[in-house]
């Protein structure tokens, strides 16, 4: 079973033009920085943006069709926003974006080649999508694309964090959507990888870094098996 591991890449800047260069093979996480006034160009080295989708309200897309870009800017508070940029060949990637105050700097995506790719890579696309829209469900504070059922469970995890189980998917892919907070006195890092277990395929943070006494949205998809 391949897990894909949900964890921000290096970022890449060019400093005479100030633009965000993420290098990552598709399904990967990149993460960049968005500004909250201004919109922010996003493109794809050597092809076209096709689609850019996220939690509905979080934030503007305008698309640029001649040129095959786009430009997002923020319509919430949040200080970060997780969104998927799709190209016209079916790829994707994942952006982690810090929502900063400053100026707006492009963000260009290249691909990384994976080694030893052979026609055909692309039959996991439709579990990869499935993954994708199990997690946009999850993140959605209304009604998403699977039912879902709303749950107030304690798991336990640290001993210095508070581990609540939130919401439920149930189905082929399970998407468990937690609430975690630090209930340490220290900077509390986070990494995906200490979440993974059997069958887990997908983990998510969305604030890396917890100080203490603040919480953040975790989300598991794992694989449904009768045993």
């Amino acid at each position: 079973m391949n897990k894909i591991l949900l964890i921000p890449l290096l970022v890449a800047s060019f400093s005479a033009s100030a633009a965000q260069v993420l290098v990552g093979k598709p399904d990967d996480t990149l993460s960049a920085r968005v500004s909250r006034a201004e919109p922010t160009l996003i493109r794809i080295d050597g092809h076209r943006v096709r689609r850019i989708f996220g939690a509905e309200g979080e934030f503007a897309v305008t698309a640029d069709k001649e040129a095959g870009t786009a430009y997002i800017k923020p319509s919430t508070d949040k200080s970060t926003l997780s969104l998927f940029v799709s190209d016209e060949s079916g790829r994707t990637w994942k952006l982690l974006l810090s929502v900063i105050d400053g100026p707006s700097d492009s963000i260009t995506i290249k691909s990384r080649s994976i080694s030893g790719a052979v026609p055909g890579q692309g039959r996991d696309v439709p579990r990869n999508q499935l993954i994708k829209r199990v997690l946009l469900s999850l993140q959605s504070e209304g009604d998403g694309e699977f039912d879902f059922r709303v749950s107030n469970e304690i798991v336990p995890l640290w001993s210095e964090a508070l581990f609540v189980l939130t919401k439920v998917i149930d189905g082929p892919l399970k998407g468990e959507k937690y609430q975690l907070t630090n209930t340490s006195a220290n900077l509390m890092v986070l990494d995906e990888r200490e979440l993974y277990r059997r069958h887990v395929v997908a983990v998510s943070i969305a604030k890396p870094q917890l100080s203490p006494g603040e919480s953040t949205d975790v989300f598991v998809l794992s694989e449904s098996t009768d045993e």
